[in-house]
Protein backbone atom coordinates (compact mmCIF):
# COMPACT_ATOMS: atom_id res chain seq x y z
CA UNK A 1 0.00 0.00 0.00
CA UNK A 2 1.25 3.20 -0.79
CA UNK A 3 1.44 6.58 1.61
CA UNK A 4 0.60 9.92 0.99
CA UNK A 5 3.14 12.45 1.83
CA UNK A 6 3.22 14.34 4.92
CA UNK A 7 1.71 17.46 5.15
CA UNK A 8 3.62 20.44 6.46
CA UNK A 9 3.53 20.45 10.38
CA UNK A 10 1.83 23.88 11.59
CA UNK A 11 1.95 25.21 15.37
CA UNK A 12 -1.26 27.40 15.96
CA UNK A 13 -3.74 28.65 18.46
CA UNK A 14 -7.19 26.39 18.32
CA UNK A 15 -10.42 27.23 20.56
CA UNK A 16 -13.02 25.11 22.22
CA UNK A 17 -15.96 24.91 21.24
CA UNK A 18 -17.29 22.29 23.84
CA UNK A 19 -15.71 19.27 25.61
CA UNK A 20 -18.49 16.70 26.11
CA UNK A 21 -18.21 14.54 29.31
CA UNK A 22 -19.12 10.46 28.14
CA UNK A 23 -19.24 7.58 29.91
CA UNK A 24 -15.90 5.52 31.29
CA UNK A 25 -13.84 9.26 31.82
CA UNK A 26 -13.84 9.37 27.92
CA UNK A 27 -14.22 12.83 26.35
CA UNK A 28 -15.03 14.42 22.53
CA UNK A 29 -13.95 17.75 22.71
CA UNK A 30 -14.17 19.98 20.05
CA UNK A 31 -11.69 22.70 18.35
CA UNK A 32 -12.34 25.87 15.93
CA UNK A 33 -9.26 25.76 14.23
CA UNK A 34 -9.38 26.17 10.37
CA UNK A 35 -6.21 26.31 9.25
CA UNK A 36 -5.99 22.87 10.38
CA UNK A 37 -9.19 21.26 9.85
CA UNK A 38 -8.47 21.53 6.08
CA UNK A 39 -5.45 19.45 5.97
CA UNK A 40 -6.83 16.58 8.92
CA UNK A 41 -6.86 13.06 7.15
CA UNK A 42 -7.93 9.91 9.01
CA UNK A 43 -4.80 8.38 10.90
CA UNK A 44 -3.39 11.62 11.53
CA UNK A 45 -3.08 12.95 14.75
CA UNK A 46 -2.58 16.21 17.07
CA UNK A 47 -0.01 17.26 19.85
CA UNK A 48 -2.11 18.98 22.71
CA UNK A 49 -0.24 21.84 25.11
CA UNK A 50 -1.87 20.82 28.54
CA UNK A 51 -0.52 24.41 29.81
CA UNK A 52 2.44 24.72 32.40
CA UNK A 53 1.71 21.93 34.72
CA UNK A 54 2.50 19.67 31.97
CA UNK A 55 5.95 18.78 30.61
CA UNK A 56 5.36 17.36 27.08
CA UNK A 57 2.02 18.19 24.78
CA UNK A 58 -0.06 14.95 24.53
CA UNK A 59 -0.29 13.30 21.48
CA UNK A 60 -4.25 12.52 20.61
CA UNK A 61 -6.10 10.80 17.32
CA UNK A 62 -8.42 13.39 15.39
CA UNK A 63 -11.80 12.01 15.53
CA UNK A 64 -13.34 14.34 12.95
CA UNK A 65 -12.32 17.20 10.74
CA UNK A 66 -14.98 19.49 8.93
CA UNK A 67 -12.94 22.07 6.54
CA UNK A 68 -16.26 23.98 6.09
CA UNK A 69 -16.67 24.72 9.53
CA UNK A 70 -13.24 24.85 10.09
CA UNK A 71 -13.90 21.88 13.16
CA UNK A 72 -11.90 19.53 14.49
CA UNK A 73 -12.50 17.06 17.14
CA UNK A 74 -10.66 14.82 18.93
CA UNK A 75 -11.50 11.51 21.21
CA UNK A 76 -9.45 11.00 24.71
CA UNK A 77 -9.80 9.28 27.80
CA UNK A 78 -8.41 10.38 30.94
CA UNK A 79 -5.60 8.47 32.13
CA UNK A 80 -3.14 11.41 33.54
CA UNK A 81 -2.37 14.56 34.45
CA UNK A 82 -2.35 16.11 30.80
CA UNK A 83 -5.75 14.79 30.11
CA UNK A 84 -7.07 15.60 33.52
CA UNK A 85 -6.50 19.36 32.52
CA UNK A 86 -7.78 18.86 29.26
CA UNK A 87 -11.55 17.47 30.93
CA UNK A 88 -11.86 21.14 32.35
CA UNK A 89 -11.23 23.32 29.41
CA UNK A 90 -14.41 25.54 28.91
CA UNK A 91 -15.87 26.53 25.66
CA UNK A 92 -13.82 29.95 25.02
CA UNK A 93 -10.45 28.22 26.13
CA UNK A 94 -7.63 29.41 24.24
CA UNK A 95 -5.29 26.36 23.13
CA UNK A 96 -1.92 25.59 21.20
CA UNK A 97 -2.41 22.45 18.81
CA UNK A 98 0.57 21.31 16.45
CA UNK A 99 -0.43 19.31 13.82
CA UNK A 100 -1.79 17.58 11.53
CA UNK A 101 1.14 15.09 12.81
CA UNK A 102 1.83 11.64 11.13
CA UNK A 103 0.97 9.44 7.71
CA UNK A 104 -3.00 8.34 7.07
CA UNK A 105 -4.37 5.07 6.30
CA UNK A 106 -4.59 4.48 2.28
CA UNK A 107 -7.55 5.42 0.94
CA UNK A 108 -9.70 2.65 -1.20
CA UNK A 109 -12.29 2.96 -4.50
CA UNK A 110 -15.11 0.59 -4.82
CA UNK A 111 -15.35 -2.35 -5.93
CA UNK A 112 -13.51 -2.54 -2.62
CA UNK A 113 -14.74 -2.57 0.82
CA UNK A 114 -13.40 -1.87 4.26
CA UNK A 115 -13.73 -3.79 7.48
CA UNK A 116 -12.84 -1.30 10.26
CA UNK A 117 -11.58 -3.12 14.11
CA UNK A 118 -11.19 -0.35 16.61
CA UNK A 119 -10.62 -0.39 20.67
CA UNK A 120 -11.02 2.10 23.45
CA UNK A 121 -9.95 5.91 21.84
CA UNK A 122 -8.58 3.73 18.91
CA UNK A 123 -12.11 4.15 17.68
CA UNK A 124 -11.38 7.78 17.11
CA UNK A 125 -9.22 6.93 13.36
CA UNK A 126 -11.29 4.32 12.51
CA UNK A 127 -14.16 6.25 12.81
CA UNK A 128 -13.08 9.16 10.86
CA UNK A 129 -11.62 6.77 8.37
CA UNK A 130 -15.03 4.72 8.17
CA UNK A 131 -16.92 7.87 7.78
CA UNK A 132 -14.15 8.65 5.07
CA UNK A 133 -14.68 5.67 2.95
CA UNK A 134 -18.04 6.19 2.82
CA UNK A 135 -18.05 9.25 1.12
CA UNK A 136 -15.95 7.68 -1.67
CA UNK A 137 -18.82 4.94 -2.01
CA UNK A 138 -16.99 2.32 -0.63
CA UNK A 139 -18.95 -0.02 1.11
CA UNK A 140 -17.61 0.06 5.02
CA UNK A 141 -18.63 -2.16 8.03
CA UNK A 142 -16.97 -0.98 11.70
CA UNK A 143 -16.45 -2.81 14.82
CA UNK A 144 -15.84 -1.76 18.03
CA UNK A 145 -14.58 -3.85 21.63
CA UNK A 146 -14.66 -1.39 24.74
CA UNK A 147 -15.34 -2.47 27.91
CA UNK A 148 -16.72 1.18 29.04
CA UNK A 149 -20.32 2.20 27.99
CA UNK A 150 -20.29 2.88 24.59
CA UNK A 151 -19.21 6.85 24.16
CA UNK A 152 -21.14 7.56 21.15
CA UNK A 153 -25.03 6.62 20.72
CA UNK A 154 -26.34 3.48 20.00
CA UNK A 155 -29.55 2.23 18.33
CA UNK A 156 -30.93 -1.16 16.90
CA UNK A 157 -29.44 -1.64 13.35
CA UNK A 158 -31.29 -1.51 10.54
CA UNK A 159 -29.25 -3.92 8.44
CA UNK A 160 -28.16 -8.18 8.84
CA UNK A 161 -24.81 -8.42 8.97
CA UNK A 162 -23.75 -11.91 7.18
CA UNK A 163 -22.33 -13.90 10.48
CA UNK A 164 -24.08 -12.00 12.75
CA UNK A 165 -26.56 -13.32 15.54
CA UNK A 166 -29.78 -11.11 15.25
CA UNK A 167 -29.48 -10.33 18.66
CA UNK A 168 -26.11 -8.45 18.59
CA UNK A 169 -27.95 -5.63 17.03
CA UNK A 170 -26.41 -2.46 18.83
CA UNK A 171 -25.20 -0.30 16.03
CA UNK A 172 -23.37 3.23 16.29
CA UNK A 173 -26.77 5.69 15.23
CA UNK A 174 -24.39 8.53 13.58
CA UNK A 175 -22.39 6.17 11.13
CA UNK A 176 -25.96 4.37 10.63
CA UNK A 177 -27.28 7.31 9.19
CA UNK A 178 -24.29 7.67 6.41
CA UNK A 179 -25.02 3.77 5.22
CA UNK A 180 -21.72 2.22 7.50
CA UNK A 181 -22.63 -1.13 9.46
CA UNK A 182 -21.12 -1.08 12.90
CA UNK A 183 -21.67 -3.30 15.87
CA UNK A 184 -20.04 -3.21 19.31
CA UNK A 185 -18.56 -5.78 21.54
CA UNK A 186 -17.34 -5.86 25.46
CA UNK A 187 -16.75 -9.14 27.48
CA UNK A 188 -19.09 -7.93 30.09
CA UNK A 189 -22.54 -9.08 29.10
CA UNK A 190 -24.51 -6.20 27.22
CA UNK A 191 -27.49 -6.47 25.50
CA UNK A 192 -27.66 -6.05 22.01
CA UNK A 193 -23.78 -6.02 22.10
CA UNK A 194 -21.52 -9.01 20.80
CA UNK A 195 -19.82 -10.44 24.41
CA UNK A 196 -16.47 -11.35 23.42
CA UNK A 197 -13.27 -9.87 21.80
CA UNK A 198 -13.94 -7.75 19.01
CA UNK A 199 -11.58 -9.54 16.61
CA UNK A 200 -14.01 -12.67 17.31
CA UNK A 201 -17.11 -10.97 16.03
CA UNK A 202 -14.95 -9.98 13.19
CA UNK A 203 -13.94 -13.46 12.51
CA UNK A 204 -17.59 -14.63 12.82
CA UNK A 205 -18.08 -12.08 9.77
CA UNK A 206 -15.75 -12.39 7.73
CA UNK A 207 -16.05 -16.51 7.71
CA UNK A 208 -19.65 -15.51 6.38
CA UNK A 209 -18.26 -13.85 3.30
CA UNK A 210 -17.60 -15.58 -0.08
CA UNK A 211 -14.53 -16.10 -1.45
CA UNK A 212 -14.84 -13.21 -3.62
CA UNK A 213 -16.00 -10.74 -1.24
CA UNK A 214 -12.99 -11.44 1.35
CA UNK A 215 -10.61 -11.19 -1.77
CA UNK A 216 -11.86 -7.63 -2.30
CA UNK A 217 -12.13 -6.43 1.38
CA UNK A 218 -9.21 -4.24 3.53
CA UNK A 219 -9.01 -4.30 7.26
CA UNK A 220 -8.01 -1.38 8.75
CA UNK A 221 -7.22 -1.52 12.82
CA UNK A 222 -6.37 1.03 15.79
CA UNK A 223 -6.21 0.26 19.53
CA UNK A 224 -4.43 -2.13 22.17
CA UNK A 225 -1.31 -3.46 20.66
CA UNK A 226 -2.41 -7.07 21.65
CA UNK A 227 -6.10 -6.39 19.74
CA UNK A 228 -4.12 -4.97 16.77
CA UNK A 229 -2.21 -8.08 17.25
CA UNK A 230 -5.22 -10.50 16.70
CA UNK A 231 -7.06 -8.07 14.17
CA UNK A 232 -3.77 -9.06 12.55
CA UNK A 233 -4.27 -12.74 13.08
CA UNK A 234 -7.39 -12.55 11.47
CA UNK A 235 -6.27 -10.69 8.42
CA UNK A 236 -3.45 -13.70 7.94
CA UNK A 237 -6.38 -16.16 8.41
CA UNK A 238 -8.90 -14.72 5.64
CA UNK A 239 -5.96 -13.37 3.18
CA UNK A 240 -6.68 -9.84 4.06
CA UNK A 241 -4.14 -7.11 3.61
CA UNK A 242 -4.39 -3.84 5.48
CA UNK A 243 -3.11 -1.48 7.61
CA UNK A 244 -2.77 -0.69 11.88
CA UNK A 245 -2.25 2.80 13.37
CA UNK A 246 0.14 2.08 16.32
CA UNK A 247 -0.49 3.68 19.31
CA UNK A 248 2.91 4.40 21.28
CA UNK A 249 4.30 7.07 24.08
CA UNK A 250 5.40 9.88 22.46
CA UNK A 251 7.67 12.80 23.76
CA UNK A 252 8.45 15.62 20.64
CA UNK A 253 5.62 14.40 18.12
CA UNK A 254 7.78 15.23 15.22
CA UNK A 255 10.32 12.70 15.19
CA UNK A 256 13.15 14.15 16.84
CA UNK A 257 13.71 12.18 20.08
CA UNK A 258 13.21 8.86 19.09
CA UNK A 259 10.84 7.81 22.01
CA UNK A 260 8.24 6.10 19.72
CA UNK A 261 9.50 3.61 17.97
CA UNK A 262 8.08 0.15 16.95
CA UNK A 263 10.03 -2.41 14.76
CA UNK A 264 8.92 -2.70 11.55
CA UNK A 265 9.97 -4.96 8.43
CA UNK A 266 12.38 -3.32 6.36
CA UNK A 267 14.12 -6.29 4.66
CA UNK A 268 17.55 -7.22 4.29
CA UNK A 269 19.36 -9.20 6.31
CA UNK A 270 18.44 -8.24 9.66
CA UNK A 271 14.42 -8.38 8.44
CA UNK A 272 13.23 -5.63 10.69
CA UNK A 273 14.33 -2.16 12.23
CA UNK A 274 13.11 0.33 14.55
CA UNK A 275 10.62 3.15 12.86
CA UNK A 276 9.16 6.34 14.55
CA UNK A 277 6.01 6.21 15.55
CA UNK A 278 5.01 9.53 15.27
CA UNK A 279 6.58 10.17 11.91
CA UNK A 280 7.18 6.96 10.32
CA UNK A 281 3.94 6.19 11.17
CA UNK A 282 1.65 5.93 12.94
CA UNK A 283 0.10 3.90 10.16
CA UNK A 284 1.99 0.92 8.64
CA UNK A 285 1.01 -1.90 6.55
CA UNK A 286 -0.36 -4.68 8.66
CA UNK A 287 2.58 -6.86 6.86
CA UNK A 288 5.09 -4.94 7.99
CA UNK A 289 4.88 -4.44 11.49
CA UNK A 290 7.04 -7.28 13.36
CA UNK A 291 4.52 -8.37 15.68
CA UNK A 292 6.58 -11.32 17.06
CA UNK A 293 9.02 -8.67 18.12
CA UNK A 294 6.17 -7.14 20.70
CA UNK A 295 5.79 -10.54 21.68
CA UNK A 296 2.78 -11.33 19.85
CA UNK A 297 3.63 -14.37 17.48
CA UNK A 298 1.85 -14.34 14.58
CA UNK A 299 1.04 -18.15 12.45
CA UNK A 300 1.39 -18.34 9.15
CA UNK A 301 -1.79 -17.71 6.77
CA UNK A 302 -4.04 -20.69 6.66
CA UNK A 303 -7.14 -21.55 4.60
CA UNK A 304 -9.96 -20.57 6.66
CA UNK A 305 -12.40 -23.44 5.69
CA UNK A 306 -15.56 -21.01 5.49
CA UNK A 307 -16.10 -21.44 1.64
Amino acid sequence: MSQASRPALHKLSAKVLFNRAEPGDQYVIRFHAPQLAQRCQPGHFVQVDCGPTTTLPRPLSILDADAQAGTVDIFYKVVGRGTDVMRQWQPGTEVVLMGPIGRIFDPIEAPKQALLIGGGVGAAPVDFMARSLAKRGVATTLFLGMESESPFPLETATTPLPGIDHQTNMALAKLQTQGINSRVAALTPRTGWFQGYVTDLASHYLAALSDAERAQTLLYTCGPTPMMAAAYRVAKQFGLRGQASMEEHMACGFGGCAGCVAPIRVGGEMGWNYRRVCVDGPVFDLDDIAWEEMGYPIPKAQPCGCT
